[in-house]
């Protein structure tokens, strides 16, 4: 069951974006735009073979191993057959702990940066994308969302919200994980990728230990029948335990300064 029944759900978005914001984004988000256009490179000639059958070669993951590319320092040893009649679209949503331990080893500046990174990176092919935050409220029990990228976002400032991300409070995953799945399972798009960046266990009260973690792999199970894939990148210590809730869904992102590229790369892969 809904192990989140009767808990109150906040979603906080900003209205207009203040200056300081914009100036915050204009500061950091060159090098990493950068980062974006290279990445974007790497998809054009997959966009231009759409439609089309035959293998795919050189993907970071997948089940069948390409022991001819054992030898990439990339880690692309994978393939996959594709079929012609494939359709390519393909959404994504973006699901940020925002708990007070992403403070620690600069871990939620990261986390910023991959928002920056992926939003211009599905902005750029069009790929419906939405990122929100979560933690729980400051005096109060519940889940705080903040929604810094819409689907259909009546204005062109969420690269600018994205700023705003931030070390807070708890972390009541469940809640949030459900509440944004919902949002993406709603899409028309026949492929759907939910990410999860995350330094630890749920931590809330009366919602911790094996329970939640059995709460969160009832979710994931629930979804994945419903057409969502569902990876966790683990960038704290607590990696063993997030491996074991997400099991197969499960990155380890030992390199922060990997994680903007590794994000995009995974969302490249379910472009082919």
């Amino acid at each position: 069951g809904n192990a989140h029944a009767g808990i109150h759900v906040t979603v906080n978005r900003m209205c207009s974006v203040p200056d300081d914001l914009v100036k915050a984004y204009q500061s950091v988000a060159p090098p990493l735009l950068r980062a974006s256009k290279r990445l974007q490179k790497t998809i054009a000639p997959l966009l231009k073979e759409e439609g089309e059958g035959g293998k795919l070669k050189n993907l970071q993951f997948g089940k069948r191993l390409d022991t001819r590319a054992l030898h990439h320092e990339d880690g692309t040893f994978f393939t996959r057959t594709r079929l012609p009649s494939e359709e390519q679209k393909l959404a994504v949503g973006l699901l940020i702990d925002e708990s007070g331990s992403m403070s620690s080893s600069d871990r939620i500046t990261y986390a910023r940066m991959t928002a920056i990174v992926l939003y211009d990176f599905c902005q750029s092919l069009q790929i419906p994308v939405t990122i929100y935050g979560h933690t729980t409220p400051d005096c109060e029990a519940g889940v705080a969302l903040y929604s810094y990228a819409e689907f259909d976002s009546i204005d062109s400032s969420d690269r600018y919200r994205l700023m705003d991300m931030s070390a807070r409070n708890g972390n009541r995953d469940g809640a949030a994980l459900r509440y944004v799945a919902e949002h993406l399972s709603k899409r028309p798009e026949n492929q759907k990728l939910l990410i999860i960046i995350s330094d630890g266990q749920p931590a809330d009260y009366g919602y911790s230990g094996t329970e939640a973690e059995a709460d969160l792999r009832g979710i994931k199970k629930e979804y994945s029948k419903k057409g969502i894939v569902l990876f966790a990148a683990a960038i704290g210590s607590d990696k063993e335990n997030i491996k074991r809730i997400y099991q197969d869904g499960f990155l380890d992102i030992t390199r922060l300064e990997e994680l903007p590229k590794n994000m995009a790369l995974l969302v490249k892969q379910y472009l082919k």
